[in-house]
């Protein structure tokens, strides 16, 4: 059954807002890790931190994830190939959440519960693509991908 115009569009508008917080939450996380920005703790100290949980501290390592979350974060906030950058994205959060379940439910001790409620975003994000307002619409409606059908596009 086709969705009306104006619910049509108050999805899409949803679903920009929802690529905005999430790649705007990524995106500065990924980059305080890569740089320094915002507090962070750079390249060096993000691999001091990947000891606390017993992962390789090496700095090749540390700027693999922290090119990582950074990329990922500007591909979903610019809905660019969305599905499949929420998926990643996801994943690479779930990590975060399997590191933090030691701690508990409760993110005000570093629990899994804020981890997990920005996958469970993603996951969202994966399942309905960008909508009409992200780069993946103009790709697709540009160049006639084969293979890429999103209801978007029709």
């Amino acid at each position: 059954m086709p969705v009306p115009a104006d619910a049509q569009l108050l999805l899409d508008v949803a679903l920009l807002v929802q690529r905005i917080v999430a790649g705007g939450f990524m995106l500065p996380h990924g980059l305080a890790k890569l740089l320094g920005w915002f507090g962070g703790p750079g390249l060096a100290g993000f691999a001091s931190e990947l000891q606390a949980f017993d992962l390789p501290s090496s700095a090749p390592v540390a700027l693999l994830l922290a090119v990582l979350q950074t990329t990922l974060g500007a591909l979903v906030l610019l809905g660019a190939w969305t599905r499949l950058s929420a998926l990643l994205a996801m994943a690479f959060i779930a990590v975060t959440a399997t590191l933090s379940v030691s701690a508990g439910w409760f993110w005000n001790h570093h629990g899994a519960e804020y981890p997990l409620f920005w996958a469970a975003i993603l996951f969202a994000l994966m399942l309905t693509g960008g909508g009409r307002f992200a780069l993946d619409v103009h790709i697709i409606r540009r160049y006639r991908l084969p293979g890429y059908e999103d209801p978007c596009c029709d």
